[in-house]
């Protein structure tokens, strides 16, 4: 650096010209201009998808030339789980979707038919565990197509009575776990009134 007045004379890091810069601020640069600074911390490649030719940084280069070529060249590789296996058809995660009537694929398709099956079992919303119901139950909480449905804890009820519980009868979780639909944790009420006058009394005893 030459010292001159309040002026100092830097050497630019890329293109070796001279340019003078005030002493105060001299030190944070090394370019003489914004064309000088990009052409020493960039570098022209070509796009290991299309082939193109791009500018990218030195420091950490990229390998593609936009995000549709590097969207591309991860599809072709192990890390998309469809690249080695049969898509076509029905097998496509997305096929029929957007379709409606006979034209889906999945029209009709209920029940284990269904490629988005998944047992049955639902968690609802209000913690309630929703299941399969046997195919002749008289009172399902819900049917859709063939396939009728029952909240579990109704359904543990019946199997250890060994009968349907009437649509009057209401079960109680003991422990107010929705989840634990373990038998001993269910107790049996005829009705409503009787369930709320047992169990969700004020300072009503539950054991």
């Amino acid at each position: 650096m030459a010292h001159q007045k309040n002026q100092v004379i830097v050497v630019c890091e890329n293109c070796r010209k001279e340019f003078s810069v005030k002493a105060s601020i001299a030190k944070g640069y090394r370019y003489c201009s914004m064309k000088c600074r990009t052409e020493a911390k960039t570098t022209i490649v070509y796009c290991e998808k299309c082939g193109n030719e791009f500018t990218t940084y030195k420091k950490n280069p990229a390998k593609y030339c936009s995000i549709s070529c590097g969207i591309s060249a991860r599809n072709l590789t192990d890390q998309n789980p469809s690249y080695r296996r049969d898509i076509s058809g029905e097998n496509n995660p997305m096929f029929g979707k957007g379709l409606r009537g006979s034209k889906n694929g999945m029209f009709g398709k209920y029940g284990s038919e269904n490629p988005a099956w998944k047992g049955g079992i639902k968690n609802r919303p209000d913690g309630y565990v929703r299941v399969v119901a046997p195919a002749d139950h008289p009172y399902p909480c819900e049917v859709k197509g063939s396939t009728k449905y029952i909240l579990e804890h109704r359904l543990v009820m019946e199997r250890h009575l060994g009968r349907y519980l009437l649509p009057s009868e209401v079960v109680h979780h003991i422990d107010e776990n929705h989840h634990n639909n373990a038998i001993d944790n269910l107790r049996l009420y005829k009705n409503q009134s009787e369930h709320l006058r047992d169990a969700h009394a004020v300072g009503s005893f539950r054991s």
